[in-house]
């Protein structure tokens, strides 16, 4: 008997405290929920559908999103990352996917911050490129920042959803490819090859290509064969439109998609920037570079860096990488920066420039402690400045000041070693040490006294 009291007793008490609105506002304190919608569907193979990304802060205001999303590569391709209205103001990088990896990522912040139960972040176009079961998901990396003057972490409920992708039933004669097999892609190929399947009891085939999507060809038949090569075609989207003769009737049309893209992207420049906190902290120059494609659109760019003093026969190795790119300062050398632009199609844009250490700051380096010194003072001003004005991106911010002050602190130990039998020399980098320190204090008491 005292056990089934107990056992009341305490179911009791879990429904008061636990369904109580005392428990549910604990339950929701720093909870933030990123969910997709619609959560499942079917859609057919070769159409195109949305999905959104939304936000339920729980009457928390946030103030900075980073969100990655990961989807099945082989059953969908993002056709575009983001599109229409979004609840993120400024974006800190602009939204960025990979199909071949099945990700995408948007980095953003909101002005004042929000406080919403279904805050639009993004809406994704995706193409459904094969039938099956196709998850997308948030990935468990994804970070939200609370606007409470503290930047904490959200708590956060990650969000999936699961569609099935239906097979696509063909309502006329099957066409397909060996030169563009896929016709969600882009092709520098301007001669396409088009193949189709064999129709028991036909007796030809009419078609024709056309810049037209749902063109009927006439009833007059062009080939008994089944296949059909053209030469040189002009960029831009051709259909394919074929049907069959049998038994003296005409079939239903089937069509075929062919993206050409042989232009290449916008020439463009490469800039050298050689900002002082930058050279002198690191030892580092930028290279920054854009352009644009008109067609297929820039899918990505590739760099390389070689040695102008090595031997000819050396060749630089590329790897993927974006704008602004941190090229190392090598004393009496120079390098030679190469940037590849490539379009969907493949297309290849290419740009170089040679990068040499800035004269002045090195002789400055080298020979000069003093005036080195004031322009790392500057470097930190700088850092302050962009802290306390907040145009740094929040989820970098926090590590700012430690950076500078690591940075500067292995720079004056350096110097310190180098000058170590120049006493006067030793008794600047002494007081250049306790300025640092000062400043150091006094950025860190205007951040806590920021509003």
């Amino acid at each position: 008997m005292k056990t089934q009291i107990k056992n009341i007793f305490l179911g009791i008490i879990f429904l008061v405290f636990f369904t109580s609105p005392f428990a549910q506002a604990q339950n929701n304190e720093n909870r933030v929920e990123v969910f997709l919608s619609p959560r499942s569907g079917s859609f057919v193979e070769g159409t195109t559908f949305d999905v959104p990304i939304l936000i339920n802060t729980n009457n928390n205001s946030v103030e900075a999103i980073k969100i990655k999303i990961n989807f099945d590569k082989d059953k969908l391709a993002i056709v575009q990352p983001s599109g229409g209205k979004s609840i993120v103001g400024l974006w800190s990088e602009s939204p960025s996917y990979d199909n071949t990896l099945g990700t995408v990522s948007y980095v953003g912040t909101i002005a004042d911050g929000i406080v919403t139960e279904s805050g639009l972040v993004a809406t994704i176009t995706f193409n459904a490129i094969s039938y099956g079961q196709a998850t997308i998901s948030v990935s468990f990396t994804s970070e939200i920042l609370l606007n409470d003057g503290l930047e904490t972490s959200a708590v956060l409920d990650l969000g999936r959803a699961e569609y099935s992708i239906l097979k696509k039933i063909s309502e006329g004669v099957s066409v397909f490819s060996e030169t563009h097999p896929s016709e969600g892609k882009w092709y520098n190929n301007n001669s396409p090859i088009l193949s189709w399947q064999e129709v028991n009891g036909a007796s030809g085939f009419s078609f024709i290509l056309d810049n037209k999507p749902f063109t009927i060809p006439d009833n007059i038949t062009d080939s008994n064969e089944n296949t059909k090569s053209f030469e040189n075609l002009t960029d831009g989207l051709w259909y394919f439109h074929i049907k069959a003769i049998k038994n003296g009737a005409w079939g239903a049309t089937g069509h075929f998609l062919l993206r050409i893209d042989t232009i290449p992207p916008a020439p463009f420049q490469l800039k050298v920037n050689h900002f002082p906190a930058s050279v002198l902290l690191a030892g580092r120059t930028l290279v920054s570079f854009f352009t644009v494609d008109n067609l297929s659109g820039v899918d990505h760019y590739e760099i390389g860096s070689i040695d102008k003093n090595q031997p000819i026969s050396e060749a630089p190795v590329f790897i993927e990488n974006s704008s602004p790119f941190q090229v190392p300062l090598l004393e009496n050398s120079t390098l030679k920066v190469i940037v590849r632009a490539i379009d969907k199609a493949g297309n290849i844009q290419e740009s170089f420039i040679n990068t040499d250490p800035p004269f002045i700051i090195w002789e400055l380096i080298e020979n000069n402690i003093a005036l080195t010194a004031i322009i790392v003072l500057i470097a930190v001003y700088l850092g302050y400045f962009l802290v306390k004005n907040r145009r740094i991106n929040p989820f970098r911010r926090k590590n700012t000041l430690d950076i500078i002050e690591h940075e500067i602190a292995d720079y004056l130990q350096v110097k310190e070693k180098t000058n170590e039998e120049n006493i006067l020399e030793r008794e600047k980098i002494a007081a250049l040490e306790k300025g640092l320190e000062n400043v150091k204090a006094e950025i860190e008491k205007q951040i806590e006294n920021q509003p």
